[in-house]
């Protein structure tokens, strides 16, 4: 950070693509994604502890597997837990959008089922963020029950002891968008809409 540039980090274990990353206090964990033949989901989890990074003896430590594999699912450090949220199955053979949650509780080392989305849902990963006690998460991919896997135009809102509530809309359903809340100012910016259209549109609103 003092020398405003990037240096190399570790690298992970294997190559990946399409898994999460998170920080809890002085750990960053990888888990989940693609393994090198894009369509195969990875149920590794490994963390690095950036305390020994810094003192010169760090590296990537296997720990508890993901329970259920899979790629593309958004990931929010939240309440002192690691949150995986929705994602999909494969890749390039097929992409099965998943309603799937699981926690990560670092103090136990062990993974447990959290409130199931709606429906089925992945790429949303840079519009999914904690504001205000709350989860959220705006626009990706999804395929409702019985349904085709399309764009979504949904904000998702998961408060603590709660279920996902649906509070607006946005005015286009994206895929991939990036988003977050400033001084009560709901931000989305670029993703993708019909099809794999990318644009370069953002939109302003108020905190639903």
């Amino acid at each position: 950070m003092d020398l405003d540039r990037y240096t190399a980090a570790p690298l992970l274990p294997k190559p990946r693509a399409g898994g999460g990353l998170a920080i809890v206090g002085r750990e960053l964990h990888y888990f989940g994604g693609l393994i090198s033949d894009r369509d195969t989901d990875s149920p590794d989890h490994w963390v690095l502890n950036l305390e020994d990074l810094a003192n010169g003896n760090g590296g990537w430590q296997a720990t508890t597997p993901m329970p259920t594999p899979r790629n593309q699912f958004s990931t929010v450090t939240f309440q002192g837990k690691i949150y995986a949220i929705g994602g999909q199955f494969n890749h390039d053979s097929q992409q099965l959008d998943q309603a799937r949650v699981d926690i990560f509780d670092p103090e136990t080392n062990s993974w447990s089922n959290g409130p199931p989305l709606p429906k089925g849902h992945s790429h949303a990963e840079g519009a999914t963020f904690v504001h205000d006690n709350k989860i959220w998460m705006i626009g990706g991919h999804t395929t409702p029950m019985g349904g085709s896997k399309a764009q979504d135009p949904d904000i998702l809102t998961l408060a603590p002891g709660s279920q996902w509530q649906k509070v607006g809309e946005l005015p286009n359903p994206l895929s991939s968008p990036a988003a977050g809340i400033i001084d009560g100012i709901m931000y989305i910016g670029g993703g993708a809409y019909q099809g794999s259209t990318v644009q370069s549109k953002m939109w302003m609103a108020p905190v639903p």
